[in-house]
């Protein structure tokens, strides 16, 4: 009972709303709660922040940097480029506190459904889905990033529990999801509490869950190698890129992507799902860092960050990727070169300063490096303990992209190539034609078209989070990653080499079922 009260009385600020407003601690208690709607809206609040607390810190910095294509890291990055194993082990952020958290709302949430007063039917079944979905992302994240881990008991259950296998986890977030795809409609019909239009794209429709299975399915079948899988993920897709589950659109051009979808317009046109972010969830004006809600963050230099791009051939601390990089990457003709990086290789002309005389000129600077510019909204301190006077880059405004339609269709078209078949050409040029390029002309062998769609991916979706998960989808860690992920063994990627470690904080370390991954328990000896 108490576990129930102190979660309640601490729900964590989401956003302006005055759904604080719960009752004091004497009258606030297990029983009497779900008196309406709006208690119910206030959990599933709570349950949001776990699960932006999952979609951001903790996969950047590990399986993000690791994925990320960044050819002069820095120590933090290289660090987990290469597998180092100080990197990864005993490391307090990385851990899966936040996704049991979440789960255990959401478990609280259905088991009270007794509870509940002056609720319709429809409309509580509405609010459980809403968690359902939550809860089956959470099981698929720690199925991606954990592989074993363990399936929560009852929110009033205080056993401990062992690891699962990784195929009973992931068998979790589908009988989650599939629970919440029975209810929820699509995302124009979603209201809330008060009966109003729900806009925000962190709330879970028809179209997000579908969205989730076909995420879940091609893992599984990259896991186990079986063309079910792929079926399956295949008609999970087509449900949502056909328009059958809601309507999603890609946006006109890259340009217009660029603005919409990861700008403080916060557009939703082409998202399925996204992480509601905003200077009162998160206190701008204290925060004294970059806000790293994507990999590719940490290439926000120049022109924000930094001034002069000619101190970035010098600072080691921060990571970089060369001009050449992103031109090998990228067509010359490809609108997201342009889009995606500011001025790539282009003479800039830079402002000095004479220290003697103080007058300002202009010099001109070809840099080596390139400038990532996807992210463009800049939020700058006004704390002066921050900017000490200054201006300090803390935050690129704009929401936490989960899933956007254009990742999904080029999702469907690896799996059209695994099943051979032949539309999985068209939906790579889909993305080709947005980008400003030609249609595929290569060959369509299996395995080189993989790896083509492989590369198209790499580059519409560059440091957004994906490129690991999908190299560890395909097969492809000795090939596409660096340092020890090039030297594993078989027997090492059974044992767990691509997992997170299990980082043994205080209520695993009491619990005598927590076992290290083989893998990761050996390079603590």
């Amino acid at each position: 009972m108490k576990k129930i009260l102190f979660l309640i009385l601490f729900l964590p600020l989401f956003s302006c709303d005055d759904w604080l407003d719960v009752e004091s601690e004497v009258s606030v208690t297990y029983r009497n709660y779900f008196k309406n709607e709006k208690d119910l809206e206030r959990i599933l609040i709570s349950i949001f922040q776990n699960e932006k607390l999952v979609c951001a810190i903790p996969r950047v910095s590990a399986f993000g940097y690791a994925g990320l294509q960044i050819d002069r890291p820095n120590t933090t990055a290289a660090g987990f480029q290469e597998l180092n194993p100080a990197s990864f082990l005993d490391k307090s952020d990385i851990n899966w506190k936040a996704h049991y958290k979440a789960i255990s709302l959401a478990n609280m949430l259905r088991e009270n459904r007794s509870r509940f007063e002056n609720i319709s039917k429809e409309r509580a079944d509405f609010w459980i889905a809403q968690a359902d979905f939550v809860k089956a992302l959470m099981y698929f994240r720690l199925a991606q990033d954990w592989g074993e881990a363990p399936i929560a008991p009852g929110s009033e259950d205080p056993t401990v529990q062992p690891k699962s296998p990784v195929d009973s986890v992931l068998a979790e977030a589908i009988r989650w999801a599939e629970a919440a795809k029975r209810v929820l409609p699509t995302h124009e019909h979603l209201t809330d509490a008060d009966g109003r239009a729900i806009t925000s794209r962190q709330y879970a429709s028809l179209g997000t869950v579908h969205t989730l299975l076909a995420n879940i399915y091609a893992w599984m079948g990259g896991l186990y190698g079986k063309e079910e899988y792929w079926r399956k993920a295949e008609a999970e897709a087509s449900l949502v890129i056909d328009g059958k589950v809601g309507t999603y659109r890609l946006e006109d051009d890259i340009a217009s992507l660029v603005k919409n979808t990861f700008g403080k317009g916060r557009g939703t046109k082409e998202v399925i799902l996204a992480i509601e972010v905003n200077d009162v969830d998160d206190n701008w004006y204290y925060s004294g860092s970059l806000e790293m809600r994507y990999p590719g963050l940490c290439l926000v230099h120049y022109p924000y960050g930094v001034t002069d791009p000619s101190t970035i051939a010098s600072a080691r601390s921060m990571p970089r990727v060369t001009v050449r990089a992103v031109e090998a990457m990228y067509e010359t003709a490809d609108d997201r070169r342009k889009e995606f990086w500011y001025k790539l290789g282009e003479t800039l002309l830079i402002e000095k300063e004479d220290p003697e005389t103080g007058e300002k000129y202009e010099v001109e600077y070809v840099s080596s490096y390139a400038f990532i510019n996807k992210w463009r909204d800049e939020t700058y301190s006004k704390n002066p303990n921050v900017t000490q006077g200054g201006s300090k880059l803390i935050a690129m405004d704009g929401n936490r992209v989960v899933w956007r339609l254009a990742d999904l269709i080029l999702l469907r078209a690896e799996c059209r190539a695994q099943l051979g078949m032949a539309e999985a050409v068209g939906d790579l040029n889909r993305i080709r034609d947005r980008a400003g390029l030609r249609g595929y002309n290569g060959s369509t062998e299996k395995n080189r078209l993989l790896k083509e769609i492989f590369h198209e991916r790499e580059r519409e979706l560059f440091g957004e989070g994906q490129r690991y998960y999908d190299i560890v989808r395909n097969g492809y860690f000795r090939d596409e990653l660096k340092g020890n992920y090039k030297t594993l063994t078989d027997e090492e990627v059974k044992n767990g080499a691509l997992y997170l470690p299990v980082y043994m904080h205080s209520a695993d370390k009491k619990n005598p079922f927590m076992k290290q991954n083989t893998y990761w328990l050996w390079q603590q000896k």
